[in-house]
């Protein structure tokens, strides 16, 4: 801390030389050469004291110069007018030039600082000019003070020494005025110094006046200024302490909101984000710049929650592990859990208090879990309709060959136990052949669905017009359907080899089987790329497929015609469901009755690995 400059009691305490009579400044006595400086409280005091100041020099056929505020000018013109001085008069003939401080200052100033060259051209010109004529000259100026009042003191210094070197040049009196109130910053003390370090001479303001006081009340006076000053000192060096204690806390406070591992923000009235801290901006990817000064509601992917959230806040409600989802710089979603309060003064609101939790991590977790329980949900929904078809099964579609197996074998054994087997009886046993036949051909095709739906799927690139033509030349050479069969282009798609096999076969075997009497079948496989995608089709000249049916096709034991017209197990087409489905494909079909149908399925383009 700076001490407070003590100057000489000759030059701050008693400048002039006092009428004992009048008990005023005797303004007659000045030097010729003199730089003055008066610090005021009031402007009427400095009115009082600039008028004397000039009408001393009017008395004595002295030049004035005033540069001065309109206020000031035209304060010292009515005072002056008072005094019996006829001002026009005096500007008519020179004696006196009035100029406006802040015009002429601007004329001279170059990015905030007083140029000497232009200063010389302008306010020196003007002195030499009247130095010239012969009279002594007295000047007031309130340029720097115009300075100060602005912030810049360090200008207003330099323009004091431009001013001291132009009374190197031409002898004049200058007489500068501060107003105190523009120096009780402890800032204030070194330009304060400096300031009267540029003076010959420093008047007090009004309140500290010794004039007409005795050599004893001087000491006394003195003596009360020092213990006032040592007090303020005092009280200033205890005022850092607690400025420094305060800064410090500051400091502790900032760190800790700055560096906090939570988001922080705070948000105005009007939603726009006035601080953030670095937690937050690391959370969405911003640059303090490209978030700091926006508003909320850009951040937000769901504008009705950020309104719900700012206008709870308005009507006073406290925010608790509110759920939001934010938008990072890079386009993705962030789910955060925002704890959020007003800050209000009286009934006005001023801005929001928001902690932000990351919980995009807790919340991807739960909705995997919530799928993971769906899918599994799902898939037992469907193992328990399975069983169900199963039990029909069992009950229904293999009882049925079982009850026809004992009931022939028990009539074998009662009608031919004492006779050997006629025709009848051979008639009896092909039944249970076929019967028995009928059932493994079941059973086989239920372990075949268990299997594709249980087996591990490794899928790969398979190109299909080779795995259609296996398949056609290995279980569909027979003769009455060569020809029948018309293989179009194919692409290659991304599958199981054998859940492909069994499927595509599953559909062939449908399409030649499923032919009205007397006529030949017709079947076309073919596939189109849609986007990344392949789209197979297996279209046959068949007898179609009622609407009424269209909900039973795919599933297992759905039997659509009656095993005499059109023998199988009711599974085909449920297993080619579930392989495709496990392919991570889609399954479909279009028909109409008795003009054939087209069965369809899309995988993955296996071409582009």
């Amino acid at each position: 801390m700076s001490k407070t400059t003590l100057f000489p009691i000759d030059e701050v305490i008693d400048p002039l030389k006092v009428r004992t009579e009048s008990q005023k400044p005797c303004w007659h006595d000045l030097g010729r050469s003199e730089h003055l400086v008066q610090f005021y409280e009031h402007d009427s005091c400095l009115i009082n004291s600039v008028s004397s100041f000039f009408a001393s020099g009017f008395e004595d056929a002295e030049a004035g110069v005033i540069i001065a505020t309109r206020a000031h000018r035209e304060g010292l013109i009515t005072h002056l007018s008072s005094l019996g001085f006829d001002i026009p008069e005096l500007e008519k003939s020179g004696q006196l030039t009035m100029l406006d401080a802040a015009e002429t200052l601007s004329q001279f100033m170059v990015d905030g600082s007083p140029d000497p060259f232009l200063f010389d051209r302008l306010v020196g010109s003007l002195i030499a000019a009247l130095a010239g004529r012969g009279r002594p000259i007295r000047a007031f100026g309130e340029m720097v003070a115009l300075l100060c009042a602005e912030g810049n003191s360090s200008g207003a210094i330099l323009l004091e020494e431009l001013w001291n070197d132009l009374g190197k040049k031409h002898t004049f009196v200058l007489y500068c005025a501060y107003p105190i109130r523009g120096f009780t910053g402890e800032e204030d003390s070194q330009p304060f110094g400096h300031i009267c370090k540029s003076h010959s001479r420093v008047i007090p303001a009004e309140s500290y006046s010794l004039d007409g006081t005795t050599k004893d009340e001087r000491l006394r006076t003195i003596a009360h200024l020092q213990q006032k000053a040592a007090t303020l000192e005092a009280q200033i060096a205890i005022r850092k302490r607690c400025q420094d204690d305060l800064a410090r806390r500051e400091a502790d406070l900032r760190d800790f909101l700055e560096n906090a591992t939570e988001g922080i923000h705070q948000v105005a009235a009007d939603g726009k984000i006035n601080w953030a801290n670095r937690a937050e901006l690391e959370l969405l990817g911003y640059q303090p710049e490209e978030y700091i000064g926006r508003n909320i509601v850009e951040f937000h992917a769901d504008a009705e929650v950020i309104a719900d959230i700012l206008a709870r806040l308005k009507r006073g409600e406290k925010l608790i592990d509110y759920e939001a989802r934010l938008k990072h710089k890079d386009g993705s979603i962030r789910y955060v859990s925002i704890n959020s309060s007003g800050r209000w003064h009286e009934d006005k609101f001023l801005y929001t208090r928001c902690f932000t939790r990351d919980i995009t991590e807790r919340k991807r977790a739960s909705e995997l879990l919530e799928r993971t329980v769906a899918d599994r949900t799902s898939e037992l929904r469907e193992t328990v309709a399975e069983l169900e078809a199963f039990s029909y099964s069992i009950s229904h579609d293999m009882r049925s060959p079982l009850r026809a197996m004992q009931a022939y074998a028990a009539s074998l054994m009662e009608d031919y136990r004492n006779r050997p087997l006629d025709e009848e009886g051979f008639d009896r046993l092909a039944r249970i052949q076929r019967a028995a036949t009928r059932m493994d051909l079941l059973i086989r095709d239920v372990l075949t669905y268990s299997r594709v739906g249980k087996q591990t799927m490794e899928l790969a690139s398979i190109p299909l017009e080779r795995l259609v033509r296996d398949i056609v030349d290995q279980q569909f050479n027979q003769p009455n359907f060569q020809n029948r069969i018309l293989i179009g282009k194919l692409h290659s798609v991304i599958g199981h080899e054998a859940c492909l096999t069994q499927s595509i076969a599953n559909l062939i075997d449908n399409g030649l089987k499923f032919i009205a009497p007397g006529q030949l079948p017709s079947l076309k496989i073919e596939s189109e790329l849609i986007g990344d995608k392949v789209r197979v089709t297996v279209s046959d000249n068949g007898i179609g497929i009622h609407p009424d049916h269209r909900d039973r096709i795919f599933k297992i034991f759905g039997r659509v015609y009656s095993e005499r017209e059109y023998p199988g197990t009711g599974i085909g087409l449920a297993i080619v469901q579930k392989a495709v489905s496990r392919m991570g494909g889609q399954i479909g079909f279009e028909s109409t009755l008795g003009c054939g149908s087209t069965f369809w399925f899309v995988l993955p383009d296996g071409g582009k690995i």
